[in-house]
Protein backbone atom coordinates (compact mmCIF):
# COMPACT_ATOMS: atom_id res chain seq x y z
CA UNK A 1 0.00 0.00 0.00
CA UNK A 2 2.60 2.12 1.01
CA UNK A 3 4.23 1.80 -2.47
CA UNK A 4 1.18 2.43 -4.43
CA UNK A 5 0.87 6.43 -4.30
CA UNK A 6 4.54 6.92 -5.25
CA UNK A 7 4.56 4.04 -8.11
CA UNK A 8 1.02 5.85 -9.57
CA UNK A 9 2.70 9.38 -8.90
CA UNK A 10 6.11 7.85 -11.47
CA UNK A 11 3.57 6.96 -14.36
CA UNK A 12 1.27 10.15 -14.23
CA UNK A 13 4.48 12.63 -14.12
CA UNK A 14 6.20 11.91 -17.63
CA UNK A 15 2.36 12.51 -19.34
CA UNK A 16 2.06 15.35 -17.56
CA UNK A 17 5.75 16.86 -17.84
CA UNK A 18 5.30 15.55 -22.05
CA UNK A 19 1.58 17.28 -22.44
CA UNK A 20 2.91 21.05 -20.96
CA UNK A 21 6.10 21.25 -22.14
CA UNK A 22 6.10 21.35 -25.83
CA UNK A 23 7.55 24.34 -27.76
CA UNK A 24 5.48 25.54 -30.87
CA UNK A 25 8.43 24.31 -33.30
CA UNK A 26 8.56 20.64 -32.14
CA UNK A 27 4.61 20.36 -32.64
CA UNK A 28 3.80 17.19 -34.84
CA UNK A 29 1.94 17.93 -37.79
CA UNK A 30 -1.45 16.59 -38.27
CA UNK A 31 -1.25 13.09 -39.56
CA UNK A 32 -3.90 10.33 -40.49
CA UNK A 33 -3.98 7.04 -40.02
CA UNK A 34 -3.08 5.06 -43.19
CA UNK A 35 -5.93 2.80 -41.89
CA UNK A 36 -8.26 5.92 -41.72
CA UNK A 37 -6.55 6.75 -45.61
CA UNK A 38 -7.43 3.57 -47.04
CA UNK A 39 -10.77 3.52 -45.18
CA UNK A 40 -11.70 6.54 -47.52
CA UNK A 41 -10.24 5.62 -50.27
CA UNK A 42 -12.24 2.02 -50.33
CA UNK A 43 -15.31 4.53 -49.71
CA UNK A 44 -15.01 6.59 -52.60
CA UNK A 45 -14.53 3.60 -54.66
CA UNK A 46 -17.45 2.24 -55.13
CA UNK A 47 -18.95 5.20 -55.88
CA UNK A 48 -16.85 5.65 -58.46
CA UNK A 49 -17.74 2.65 -60.19
CA UNK A 50 -21.11 3.19 -59.41
CA UNK A 51 -20.92 6.70 -61.52
CA UNK A 52 -18.51 5.21 -64.71
CA UNK A 53 -21.41 2.11 -64.69
CA UNK A 54 -23.93 4.63 -64.90
CA UNK A 55 -22.46 6.97 -67.39
CA UNK A 56 -21.60 3.91 -69.78
CA UNK A 57 -25.45 3.01 -69.26
CA UNK A 58 -26.57 6.73 -70.20
CA UNK A 59 -24.10 6.67 -72.68
CA UNK A 60 -25.50 2.98 -74.53
CA UNK A 61 -28.89 4.19 -73.75
CA UNK A 62 -28.57 7.77 -75.91
CA UNK A 63 -26.44 5.55 -78.55
CA UNK A 64 -29.56 3.85 -79.04
CA UNK A 65 -32.01 6.51 -79.00
CA UNK A 66 -29.94 8.01 -81.38
CA UNK A 67 -30.46 5.37 -83.85
CA UNK A 68 -33.56 4.72 -83.81
CA UNK A 69 -34.15 8.57 -84.55
CA UNK A 70 -31.98 7.96 -87.34
CA UNK A 71 -33.74 5.10 -88.52
CA UNK A 72 -37.35 6.79 -88.43
CA UNK A 73 -35.66 10.02 -90.03
CA UNK A 74 -34.75 7.72 -92.72
CA UNK A 75 -38.65 6.96 -93.54
CA UNK A 76 -40.00 10.06 -94.68
CA UNK A 77 -36.76 10.04 -97.77
CA UNK A 78 -38.68 7.13 -98.72
CA UNK A 79 -35.24 5.71 -99.20
CA UNK A 80 -36.03 1.50 -97.50
CA UNK A 81 -32.63 0.26 -98.11
CA UNK A 82 -31.09 3.10 -96.16
CA UNK A 83 -34.18 2.19 -93.31
CA UNK A 84 -33.32 -1.09 -93.24
CA UNK A 85 -30.06 -0.82 -92.45
CA UNK A 86 -31.03 -0.46 -89.53
CA UNK A 87 -33.12 -3.83 -88.65
CA UNK A 88 -31.16 -6.85 -87.00
CA UNK A 89 -29.79 -8.53 -90.69
CA UNK A 90 -30.59 -5.45 -92.47
CA UNK A 91 -34.18 -6.25 -92.94
CA UNK A 92 -37.20 -5.39 -91.27
CA UNK A 93 -38.95 -8.96 -92.26
CA UNK A 94 -42.39 -9.87 -93.54
CA UNK A 95 -44.33 -8.29 -90.85
CA UNK A 96 -41.97 -5.53 -89.10
CA UNK A 97 -43.99 -4.02 -86.20
CA UNK A 98 -44.17 -0.27 -87.66
CA UNK A 99 -45.65 -1.99 -90.99
CA UNK A 100 -48.20 0.77 -90.61
CA UNK A 101 -46.11 3.97 -90.71
CA UNK A 102 -43.95 2.05 -93.33
CA UNK A 103 -47.10 1.74 -95.77
CA UNK A 104 -47.97 5.73 -95.02
CA UNK A 105 -48.82 7.43 -98.35
CA UNK A 106 -46.94 10.67 -98.85
CA UNK A 107 -45.19 10.37 -95.23
CA UNK A 108 -43.17 14.01 -95.68
CA UNK A 109 -42.12 14.15 -92.08
CA UNK A 110 -42.29 13.24 -88.79
CA UNK A 111 -41.72 15.06 -84.93
CA UNK A 112 -40.23 12.29 -82.81
CA UNK A 113 -40.65 12.33 -79.16
CA UNK A 114 -39.11 9.07 -77.11
CA UNK A 115 -39.66 8.05 -73.27
CA UNK A 116 -36.31 6.91 -71.59
CA UNK A 117 -35.40 4.01 -72.94
CA UNK A 118 -35.80 0.78 -70.41
CA UNK A 119 -33.01 -2.22 -70.32
CA UNK A 120 -34.13 -4.95 -71.18
CA UNK A 121 -30.93 -7.19 -69.36
CA UNK A 122 -29.21 -6.72 -66.37
CA UNK A 123 -25.71 -5.91 -67.96
CA UNK A 124 -23.84 -2.75 -67.05
CA UNK A 125 -24.61 -1.50 -69.53
CA UNK A 126 -27.35 -2.66 -71.05
CA UNK A 127 -26.63 -4.93 -74.36
CA UNK A 128 -30.77 -3.99 -75.13
CA UNK A 129 -33.42 -1.58 -74.74
CA UNK A 130 -37.21 -0.83 -75.35
CA UNK A 131 -37.94 2.69 -76.44
CA UNK A 132 -41.47 4.05 -76.00
CA UNK A 133 -41.96 6.34 -78.73
CA UNK A 134 -44.42 8.89 -79.75
CA UNK A 135 -44.56 9.96 -83.26
CA UNK A 136 -46.53 12.98 -85.12
CA UNK A 137 -46.74 12.72 -88.71
CA UNK A 138 -47.65 14.51 -91.31
CA UNK A 139 -48.50 12.91 -94.32
CA UNK A 140 -49.86 14.45 -97.77
CA UNK A 141 -53.58 13.41 -96.30
CA UNK A 142 -53.12 15.25 -93.02
CA UNK A 143 -51.48 14.68 -89.50
CA UNK A 144 -51.43 11.74 -88.11
CA UNK A 145 -49.99 10.17 -85.01
CA UNK A 146 -48.29 6.94 -83.46
CA UNK A 147 -47.41 5.48 -80.48
CA UNK A 148 -45.54 2.12 -79.14
CA UNK A 149 -42.03 1.32 -78.95
CA UNK A 150 -39.02 -0.20 -80.75
CA UNK A 151 -36.88 -2.89 -79.56
CA UNK A 152 -32.71 -2.27 -80.22
CA UNK A 153 -30.02 -4.50 -78.94
CA UNK A 154 -26.13 -4.07 -79.58
CA UNK A 155 -24.55 -5.20 -82.81
CA UNK A 156 -22.57 -8.53 -82.31
CA UNK A 157 -19.40 -6.97 -83.70
CA UNK A 158 -20.51 -3.89 -80.48
CA UNK A 159 -20.53 -1.21 -83.05
CA UNK A 160 -23.61 0.30 -82.71
CA UNK A 161 -27.54 -0.43 -82.31
CA UNK A 162 -29.95 -2.50 -84.61
CA UNK A 163 -33.60 -2.86 -84.42
CA UNK A 164 -34.81 -6.19 -83.97
CA UNK A 165 -38.58 -5.37 -83.76
CA UNK A 166 -41.28 -2.55 -83.37
CA UNK A 167 -44.89 -2.16 -82.49
CA UNK A 168 -46.39 0.94 -83.04
CA UNK A 169 -50.24 1.54 -83.40
CA UNK A 170 -52.31 4.79 -84.76
CA UNK A 171 -53.25 7.10 -81.64
CA UNK A 172 -57.11 7.89 -82.92
CA UNK A 173 -57.34 11.25 -80.52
Amino acid sequence: MRYRLPLLALLVLPLAQCSCQRDADTLPTAQVPVDATLAGASRDEPNARNRAIADASSAAAQAAAATLHAYLGALPAADRTRADAYWAGGDPGRTPGDAALRAIPGLRSMRIQNAPPVALDRESPPRAYEIPVDLRLDTASGPARMRGAYRMRSRIDGRGWEITSASLHPDLD
